[in-house]
């Protein structure tokens, strides 16, 4: 027992801090649904249940554009990439330490994305998926390979490297500012956190639906 505290008390504040942030997510996602699923069909939702239907509908219909018939299974991964990265990216206005500016997190996030895509082609086509690799030629099986596993390592860089610098670009103006930063930071907090957050979220999102969508056999589209 002592020795599991331990390792908890050594664990780094970012990770903890993503924990937090899945647990909410996870938690939010459980009651909410309960909720919703009980409701009576002629009952009128609230404000929050309103903003969420439409919000998931809206965010189907997209998939749902792209992946053709499989869109219910990308979904529920898209939805909530795109809930812990854009969470993830604005925790530091809460004087969190964000998650995102860690290699360790971006590229765990990268690689949920390649299984996405990955496991979409499988659901898709089977098993024949993995011959995509020698098309249009058995000689191109290499660059395809490498086509499949370099966009890991662009999608955990660019996401590191956006969100890391707008953190240290920040901390810079709070240093150099001092009592001033009250006045100047809260507009470079627009940017750099909620601006350049959902950016990073929509690049990261949009591209796994994209490179899923690469994956489906042409027959999944006819819906």
């Amino acid at each position: 027992m002592t020795q599991i505290i331990n390792y908890l008390k050594e664990l780094p504040i970012y990770f903890i801090t993503s924990l937090g942030i899945m647990t909410a997510i996870a938690l939010f996602a459980v009651i909410l649904g309960k909720k919703i699923s009980k409701m009576d069909v002629k009952a009128k939702p609230n404000r929050l249940e309103t903003v969420v239907i439409s919000g998931v509908g809206g965010f189907n219909g997209f998939v749902k554009a792209y992946v053709g018939k499989h869109w219910k299974y990308v979904t529920p991964f898209a939805l909530t990439m795109a809930l812990y990265v854009f969470i993830s990216n604005i925790s530091g206005l809460v004087a969190l330490d964000s998650p995102t500016k860690y290699t360790s997190i971006t590229v765990s996030m990268s690689l949920v994305s390649f299984f996405v895509v990955q496991s979409t082609g499988i659901v898709s086509q089977g098993w024949r998926h993995f011959l995509g690799i020698f098309k249009p030629l058995a000689p191109m099986a290499p660059l395809n390979v490498v086509s499949d596993v370099v966009p890991i390592v662009s999608m955990a860089l660019r996401l590191f490297g956006n969100i890391a610098s707008g953190a240290l670009l920040i901390t810079l103006i709070y240093r150099i500012t001092g009592w001033a930063s009250l006045i100047i930071a809260p507009p470079l907090h627009m940017v750099f956190d909620i601006g350049f957050g959902l950016i990073q979220t929509l690049v990261i999102v949009l591209l796994t639906i994209i490179f899923a969508s690469m994956k489906c056999d042409e027959a999944d589209f006819d819906i």
